[in-house]
C-alpha cells in the first residue's frame, strides 16, 4: 500500500494539478471570449458509442457442441481442476495466513470472516463443479435440464442503452450563459488551486 501511495500520489496530483489549471483558462476564455471557446467545444464534440462497442462482446458464443461432443475428456479436466482446487482451499489454505497478508486494509476479525466466507463459497462452487464433471463423463443427457434453464442471454447494450443518448444540457446551458458558467469555474479552479498548494506544505 505505501508503494502504491508514493507511486499513485504525485501522478494524482499533477494530473488534478493540470486539470485545476486547464479549468481556470477555460473559464478566463468564458469571460473574456466565450466564442473561441464554444467553437472548440463544437470541434472537440465527438461521440463515442459504448453499444458499438459492446456489439462484439454481446455475441453468443456456442460451446455446446464441443463441450457434448468431447464429453469425457472435458469432464475429466474439470475434474481434476476441481479436485485440485478443493484439496488447496481445505487443506492449503489457511484464513489466518491471508489476514496477516492483508492486516492494513482493516480489522483481523472482519477479514477474517470477509475471507473465509469467500472460502467457503468456493469450496461449494468446486463440489458442484465435482458433480457437473462427473455427469460430463458419465450421464451428460442430465445435464440437458440444467443447461435448459442456465442457458440465457444477457445483453449489455440493452442495460446501458439509456446511458448511450446524447444529452446536450451542459452546453446548452454554458452557450446561454457562459459569463456565469465561466465565472464559476474560475472560482472552482482558483479553489483547487489554493488546496493542492496546501498539501505541498
Amino acid at each position: 500500500m505505501d508503494l502504491a501511495i508514493q507511486t499513485l500520489g504525485p501522478a494524482l496530483y499533477v494530473v488534478l494539478l493540470a486539470g485545476a489549471v486547464l479549468g481556470l483558462v477555460v473559464g478566463l476564455l468564458l469571460l473574456f471570449d466565450s466564442a473561441r471557446v464554444l467553437r472548440w467545444n463544437a470541434t472537440l464534440n465527438t461521440w463515442y458509442s459504448t453499444r458499438q462497442a459492446m456489439r462484439a462482446l454481446d455475441r453468443p458464443v456456442e460451446v455446446k457442441r464441443a463441450v457434448y461432443r468431447w464429453h469425457r475428456v472435458v469432464g475429466i479436466l474439470v475434474l481434476a481442476g476441481a479436485v485440485i482446487t478443493l484439496d488447496a482451499l481445505m487443506f492449503g489454505f489457511t484464513t489466518k495466513a491471508v489476514v496477516r497478508g492483508f492486516r492494513d486494509l482493516g480489522s483481523s476479525a472482519i477479514l477474517e470472516i470477509v475471507f473465509e466466507t469467500i472460502r467457503i463459497f468456493l469450496v461449494v462452487g468446486n463440489f458442484a463443479a465435482l458433480l457437473a464433471a462427473s455427469l460430463l463423463v458419465f450421464r451428460p443427457s442430465l445435464l440437458k435440464g440444467v443447461e435448459s434453464w442456465a442457458d440465457r442471454s444477457y445483453s449489455g447494450r440493452e442495460s446501458t442503452e439509456a446511458l448511450d443518448v446524447m444529452r446536450y444540457q451542459p452546453d446548452e446551458l454554458v452557450r446561454s450563459r457562459p459569463k456565469v458558467i465561466g465565472t464559476l469555474v474560475v472560482l472552482g479552479s482558483l479553489y483547487a488551486l489554493f488546496g493542492l498548494s496546501l498539501l505541498l506544505r
